[in-house]
């Protein structure tokens, strides 16, 4: 046949490229043995364990846990290939119809378990629920499995925590321990709670055992690894602290917690608050990074307008605000970049990229002269780049007002104004580059 002209690099690149087209790879993976392995690579690269759409096809991740973990044990190789891994607790769908069934399966089934022993070579994991977790009342073979599955994944440098509620922060400790290589980390709609008491400890409510891989002993890890996690993105989305004096952490401050000992912010590169309840720790952690942070981004939601202190952030290349409240959204962009001004010549002689989210009714914003002003004084002499996100259509005639009122670009600042809520018209991805990374 006319294929086996071909050379078996050049047909592994051109389904290299096919990637993300699923489709494709399964054709693919059907022409021949020879072609088989690079299908698979790809096809099997991020697999998703959460309820589908109610109106799309029927899809329980249970079933579909099953269906991949009989098709591993029949072709080992595909573990390997598996280097993402979504998995979602419950389905939305339940409590809007009820006639959609439940589907509160991630932490009882044994599938599940029985998969995390066989992915070694995972790099990104997402573990979501619908509804809170609370880590106490997991079972004890989940708890295990779970940590198991950190300890035995040499490769995973990103992990998200979505619903989640922690006991404390040596329960946090606990996990990121198990992550020796993790750079990423995301806590999303997630409470982590003051509840570090002996008694706590006594029960094992703290404690994991680790499985070995290949039938050795088992080991209790109560007690943390010494190993740093040397951070370099870091997102708090929606997140509590029960006890924000106990937050040292964030601040690689000594304390009580074990989690000072094991995460170190010193090389954050990347940061994401949204709605955080206590702005003096954003501050706080910002200072306690220092010239080490390259991008942030920042959700104040109902936070009162002030100034910050941005004169550790001399290495801040990228900004990122959202707005979502119409009577504070335009003075936290002029107080947040006013701040960068003020701090130090150098806090922005660096920055390249600034982005602006306005989840608000273009008609009920005003003060752009100011803005453009603001972002033409000489501080900002190497600003490139300035997107700004309108909820508002580019034929809308205040969408079109908004766009000639910025005379920065005389000074050669490209300026793009794009409409929020189009996947086609989300920011360039160039602004927060290694949050795009992890956070895809």
């Amino acid at each position: 046949m006319f294929m086996t002209n071909f050379p078996q690099e050049l047909v592994d690149h051109v389904i290299d490229q096919l990637y993300d087209d699923a489709p494709s790879l399964k054709s693919c993976a059907r022409v021949c043995r020879a072609w088989l392995p690079a299908s698979r690579f790809h096809l099997f690269a991020k697999v998703s364990l959460k309820a589908a759409s109610m109106h799309g096809p029927a899809s329980f991740p249970s079933a579909c846990c099953k269906r991949l973990l009989s098709a591993i044990e029949h072709t080992p190789e595909i573990a390997s290939c598996i280097r993402e891994l979504e998995v979602c607790e419950g389905s939305s769908f339940h409590f809007n119809n009820p006639t959609v069934p439940a589907t509160t399966w991630a932490t009882t089934d044994p599938c599940l378990l029985a998969l995390f022993k066989r992915l070694k070579n995972l790099r990104r994991l997402d573990f979501s629920a619908t509804s809170t977790l609370y880590w106490k009342t997991l079972p004890p073979a989940f708890q295990n499995a779970f940590c198991s599955l950190l300890a035995h994944s040499p490769s995973l440098t990103y992990l998200r925590l979505h619903s989640w509620c922690l006991p404390s922060f040596t329960s946090l400790a606990l996990l990121l321990s198990h992550c020796k290589k993790l750079k990423g980390f995301s806590l999303s709609s997630t409470t982590v709670n003051d509840d570090d008491g002996i008694e706590e400890q006594q029960h094992g409510r703290l404690r994991c055992v680790i499985e070995e891989v290949e039938g050795g002993d088992q080991c209790s890890d109560s007690i943390v690894h010494s190993a740093n996690v040397n951070l370099e993105v870091l997102t708090l989305d929606f997140v509590s602290f029960g006890y924000l004096g106990a937050s040292g952490w964030l601040f690689n401050e000594p304390s009580e917690s074990s989690c000072s000992n094991v995460m170190d912010l010193s090389r954050l590169r990347e940061l994401r608050v949204a709605h955080f309840p206590d702005i003096s720790i954003v501050e706080r952690l910002l200072v306690s990074v220092g010239p080490a942070l390259e991008h942030l981004h920042l959700k104040p939601g109902c936070w009162d307008v002030q100034s910050f202190n941005l004169s550790s952030t001399t290495g801040l290349r990228s900004l990122r605000l959202t707005l979502e409240e119409v009577d504070t959204a335009m003075a936290w962009v002029i107080h947040f970049l006013s701040s960068i001004i003020q701090s130090s010549s150098s806090a922005s002689s660096v920055l390249e990229h600034i982005g602006l989210e306005f989840y608000i009714d273009v008609k009920k914003l005003d003060g752009w002269d100011d803005l453009d002003a603001l972002l033409s004084q000489p501080e900002f002499v190497a600003l490139r780049h300035i997107e700004i996100g309108l909820f508002a259509s580019p034929s809308n005639p205040d969408f079109v007002k908004v766009d000639k009122q910025f005379r920065v670009r005389e000074r050669g600042v490209k300026v793009r104004l794009f409409q929020l809520g189009l996947k086609s018209q989300r920011s360039h991805r160039q602004l927060t580059p290694r949050i795009s990374w992890y956070e895809g």
